[in-house]
């Protein structure tokens, strides 16, 4: 298992999937939590625009996902976002979530560094390594 899949898979750990609601209130905790611990390091915009190319990416695998544009408040964004995942199954809302932390994480692995993102989301998350995959 690769370094950013088995991020992932920590993060997913951390979603309650035992409702539908309880998992989309999860996944939007996840995502909250990871754009607010890197936003200082790297930038609001940077962190929307990272988000948006992890949309853009995983469009063709999910075509409900919504199109964004940079103009639009991360508030607006996000909740575009939020919207989608309502309507969706929640073994589509899994794996959608999945893809899209995988290539926010590889975006920032290049971005960043490998440790730096590690340390970053472990820390906003409160991961020691025993809590890794």
């Amino acid at each position: 298992m690769s370094l950013s899949d088995e991020l992932v898979q920590t993060l997913m750990d951390r979603v309650d999937t035992r409702s539908d609601a309880a998992l989309r209130t999860g996944v939007a905790q996840v995502w909250h939590r990871l754009m607010g611990k890197f936003s200082p390091l790297i930038g609001p915009s940077s962190v929307q625009l990272l988000f948006m190319r992890s949309l853009d990416a995983n469009r063709p695998l999910f075509p409900w996902l919504p199109s964004i544009y940079e103009d639009h408040p991360d508030a607006v964004l996000f909740s575009a976002f939020q919207s989608t995942l309502a309507g969706q199954p929640s073994d589509e809302v899994i794996k959608c979530t999945r893809a899209l932390l995988g290539t926010y994480i590889d975006s920032l692995f290049t971005l960043i560094g490998t440790t730096l993102t590690m340390q970053f989301v472990c820390s906003a998350f409160r991961i020691d390594d025993s809590q890794r995959t």
